[in-house]
This record gives structure tokens, C-alpha cells and sequence, in this order.
């Protein structure tokens, strides 16, 4: 009797179209999802980077602020200079006497109606000894950069909703109102208000500072050493 050899069973029909159309739309579907979560992680470490940005650069300024600002002996009626279609704010204040001069220059940049990239402004800090000011247009030591200008004024006198980066409080005057403070706190020193905000791409940041000058007093005269021929 032959023993007959009985042959594996083939599977030889694989896959049908059906199979492999339901299979690519499940994988498809996950791709999308999982693209998507990329994205959107991928945005908010980028808002989270340029937030941080911002608010590093504010940092900055007010430590310059902070350490030069709370000594001085005199500050300056804040001003803005007109040149071009540059506008640019400053305000000079001095130090214990001895001591340099110094100026914040915030530079607006271009007007609103120039074909030039607008809304970005650059603050500057230039020091100099008494009596010897800097030539014309020396640049300064750059404290911050991409200053958001939109909502500054381009006068001493805001208007609307145009805002003055800097404002000078004399002693024995009424300053602005704060929950802190009250509406009827009388200082006993100067101070300087400043207003200024930085926006990088989507991140953006504010500070809104009175720093007092402890050199100063009821009898501190408006002009200074620091006042004669004033850096442009």
C-alpha cells in the first residue's frame, strides 16, 4: 500500500482591497491626531519661548532702572524730540553728586503713515560726565530692544488712548492713583513713572514702575549740571 504524501495547506488569497482600505484610513487617522499633537505642543513651547523673551527684556530694564533711578539726585521733566519721521522720548536724571548723567532715550522708530516697519522701538541708556555730553546722535547702551510703540504718544501731552512711557511725579505733588497708595498720597521724593511693554511674535509683556529718587526732595531745583547741553 502506497502511503500517500499529503501537501501543507496553502494560503495563497492574502489580503483584500476592503482590508487594506479600512487598515490605511485607521492609519491615517492616527497620523492626524498624532500630527496635531505635535503642532500644538510645537506652539506652545514657541508662545512659551517668546513670552519668556519678552519678559526677560523688561527684567533687564528694570534692574538698569532700579539701580540707577533709586539714587538719583535730580531727574528731568521727560520730553520727545521730533527728527524725520524718528520720534524718539527721553528723560535725563543724575546721580549723588559726583556721579555721571545719565538719559533713557526710547527710540519710536518711523511714524505710523511711513512705508517703514512700525511698532518696534529700542530703549537706550547713555551716560556721560557733567558738562560733557556726548556728540549728536552717539547710540547708547541698549537696555531693550522690540519695544511695542502702538500705544505710545508721540507728544508730552497723551491723547485717546496714546500712552507717555515716562512721567515726572515732583515731590509734594499728587501722583497717580494706586490701590496701594490712594489718591491723596503725597510723595516726599520725586519719581519717574515709566510705561513700556515688549512684544516678541505672539509673546508679549508690561510694566507700569513709579521709582522714587531717595536723593531728592521738596527743594530739589528743576535744572542740573546734567541739563546743559542735553544729548540728541
Amino acid at each position: 500500500m502506497t502511503r500517500r504524501e499529503v501537501s501543507p495547506v496553502r494560503d495563497d488569497e492574502g489580503s483584500s482591497l476592503t482590508e487594506i482600505m479600512v487598515t490605511m484610513g485607521i492609519m491615517s487617522a492616527v497620523m492626524v491626531v498624532f500630527t496635531g499633537a505635535i503642532l500644538q505642543v510645537y506652539r506652545t513651547v514657541q508662545a512659551t519661548d517668546t513670552l519668556t523673551d519678552a519678559q526677560a527684556q523688561l527684567s533687564v530694564a528694570f534692574q538698569r532702572f532700579d539701580r540707577h533711578l533709586r539714587y538719583a539726585s535730580w531727574i528731568n521733566k521727560p520730553g520727545v524730540r521730533h527728527e524725520g519721521s524718528a520720534d524718539t522720548w527721553y528723560v535725563e536724571f543724575a546721580g549723588v553728586k559726583g556721579e555721571k548723567c545719565r538719559q533713557l532715550r526710547l527710540e519710536l522708530g518711523p511714524d505710523p503713515g511711513s512705508n517703514s516697519p512700525i511698532g518696534q522701538g529700542l530703549l537706550q541708556l547713555l551716560e556721560w560726565t557733567p558738562g560733557s555730553p556726548p556728540a549728536p546722535h552717539t547710540p547708547g547702551m541698549t537696555i531693550a530692544s522690540q519695544v511695542d510703540t502702538t500705544n505710545i504718544s508721540r507728544q508730552t501731552t497723551p491723547t485717546g488712548t496714546k500712552i507717555a512711557p515716562f512721567e515726572l511725579h515732583k515731590a509734594d505733588t499728587k501722583p497717580y492713583a494706586t490701590a496701594a497708595e490712594g489718591s491723596q498720597f503725597v510723595p516726599e521724593f520725586d519719581r519717574l513713572r515709566i510705561r513700556l511693554s515688549t512684544k516678541v511674535a505672539a509673546g508679549a509683556a508690561a510694566i507700569d514702575i513709579a521709582f522714587t529718587a531717595l536723593n531728592t526732595d521738596r527743594d530739589t531745583p528743576d535744572t542740573n549740571d546734567c541739563s546743559e547741553g542735553r544729548p540728541t
